[in-house]
């Protein structure tokens, strides 16, 4: 095998946290393509100093963070595995350095920068290797192996719709796509649902089934307690479709989950008292709109919540169900405003 190794060690002052990225020629017969198989080193303890982790307390404790990173691509005519790979772990190492944020088998990374030369993979899915097992026990601690693969922005929407697995499921099943091991072909042109026409029904299938992984979404949405009087049925318009425009609803809301959680878990004012519209107003635009029945096929048909939170003022909505707990609504009093959270039954 082939190791890249960074000039000035991350212990020493570097910028690259990992020590190795080491590079196998893979050519097994389980494999669709011939391929490089990258595996960094650095993420767990190396050395059992603490230079770079603590010590790991026992040999089944985590070692460092507790996983290596892997990624495999389609080898073709060329001699040296190519060099980009290798930026990116060290970039996601970086991340997971710097914000001591792990990676789990399920997740999705949107990436802003180029992946080789592709015009159509754009981002990374997060699995387990499928064929590197877990080190536990190990002499530094124990740990396993988490693969990179690369996917389109559709396939993306449709983890961001449904879930990782489910869509790393499909992947696997056509060569086209990366075969069992998830294969990245830097040169594929087509996306899951062109290589498989059914997947698309899959993910839909999917998500009536298990439902749908997007807590909610970044939105053009705002809403007003009705107090007009019902006899000047147009005193209370105003001046919300303004703020109701065309562009896209999915931008500008950075770490989703963990936001959706803050809101249902406290809402956006805090300190401010509870209040109980009887009545209230919804506007959005229609790529908000659009989102709507996975909100209910998804997400409360389920018993998750949904929160659409606005991009233009601090406001979100929060739609839930009877089985989601920590909410302030019920069957009396449907709608809970705090400050400019709303939830609704």
């Amino acid at each position: 095998p082939l190791q890249l190794s960074t000039i000035v060690k991350y212990w020493l002052g570097g910028t690259d946290p990992l020590d190795y990225i080491t590079v196998y020629s893979n050519n097994q017969e389980d494999s669709c393509y011939p391929h490089w198989h990258y595996v960094t080193c650095g993420l767990t303890d190396l050395h059992g100093d603490g230079r770079v982790h603590p010590p790991a307390a026992s040999p089944i404790a985590s070692s460092g963070y507790g996983f290596e990173l892997t990624f495999r691509l389609r080898r073709r005519e060329e001699l040296v595995p190519p060099s980009w790979p290798v930026k990116v772990m060290q970039k996601i190492a970086k991340y997971v350095f710097e914000t001591d944020n792990s990676l789990v088998p399920g997740d999705h990374i949107t990436w802003a920068d180029s992946l080789g030369a592709s015009t159509v993979l754009k981002h990374l899915l997060v699995s387990e290797d499928s064929q590197l097992l877990p080190v536990t026990p190990g002499p530094l601690g124990s740990f396993r192996f988490l693969q990179l693969t690369c996917c389109t922005e559709s396939e993306l929407k449709a983890v961001q719709r449904w879930n990782g697995p489910g869509v790393l499921r499909l992947l696997q099943s056509s060569d086209r796509t990366g075969g069992s091991l998830l294969i990245t072909d830097i040169e594929r042109s087509c996306s899951i649902f062109e290589a498989l026409p059914e997947a698309k029904s899959a993910v839909e299938s999917g998500i009536a089934k298990e439902g749908s992984n997007l807590c909610g979404m970044a939105a053009f949405i705002t809403w007003v307690e009705d107090i007009k009087d019902e006899n000047n049925p147009g005193q209370n318009e105003d001046s919300n479709d303004n703020q109701i425009n065309s562009r896209n609803a999915l931008t500008d809301w950075n770490d989703l989950s963990s936001q959706c959680d803050k809101v249902i878990n406290g809402g956006l004012s805090g300190g401010k008292s509870m209040t109980y519209p009887k009545r209230v107003e919804l506007a959005c635009n229609l790529e908000t709109a659009r989102y709507l029945p996975l909100c209910v096929l998804g997400r409360l048909k389920h018993g998750y919540h949904f929160t659409l939170k606005s991009v233009v003022k601090d406001t979100a909505v929060t739609f839930v169900t009877e089985k989601v707990g920590g909410t302030h609504v019920s069957a009396d009093q449907p709608f809970a405003a705090q400050g400019d959270w709303l939830q609704l039954l």
